[in-house]
């Protein structure tokens, strides 16, 4: 018998409940570990006061006014000092949860948004198709203006093979539940 079943035992034991060989091997534990002898008469000693202890009367409606307290407890919402709790929050403790949770949310999709790639495209395509537009007009291929236009799609165009040299990490990249 280990110190655990010992402990399992004491209570039966003392209410005489253990067969005649648990019994002994019980009291035969007891004889090996004079702590063990110690600890079962404590208990007695223990439940021998709380049997001296006298019984308290209550009230016939004690049990309905006790029930009725904890629904009406249950029911208000709960305050601290004079606030009322938001989710088990305060309001200034909300107001900053869920600022932050707000924070979160923004700067993750400011910094994962796959679709920024297919709207920077769209928007260079708008773009080449205006210049082409115009450069087919003979008045505009006149004008100073149509120099820098023609340069800027120039440069637009040596952004694109400078974006298509960049490495995608695309497919290295994966998002929870996607």
């Amino acid at each position: 018998m280990n110190r655990y079943q010992f402990e399992d035992l004491i209570s039966e034991y003392i209410e005489n409940k253990l067969t005649l060989s648990k019994r002994k091997e019980f009291e035969g534990y007891m004889v090996e570990n004079p702590n063990s002898r110690a600890l079962v008469d404590s208990i007695k000693k223990n439940i021998d006061k709380l049997n001296q202890i006298p019984q308290l009367k209550v009230q016939s409606s004690f049990n309905k006014t006790l029930l009725d307290n904890v629904e009406t407890l249950k029911n208000s919402p709960k305050r601290i000092g004079n606030g009322i709790m938001v989710f088990g929050f305060t309001p200034l403790n909300a107001s900053i949860m869920l600022g932050s949770i707000m924070a979160f949310i923004f700067i993750s999709l400011k910094l994962i948004n796959p679709h920024v790639d297919q709207n920077l495209n769209e928007s260079r395509n708008f773009v080449n198709n205006e210049l082409k537009e115009e450069s087919n007009n003979s008045t505009f291929l006149n004008n100073d203006r149509n120099k820098d236009l023609v340069n800027a799609k120039k440069d637009s165009i040596d952004n694109e093979s400078n974006i298509k040299k960049r490495k995608d990490f695309s497919n290295k990249l994966q998002l929870v539940n996607d």
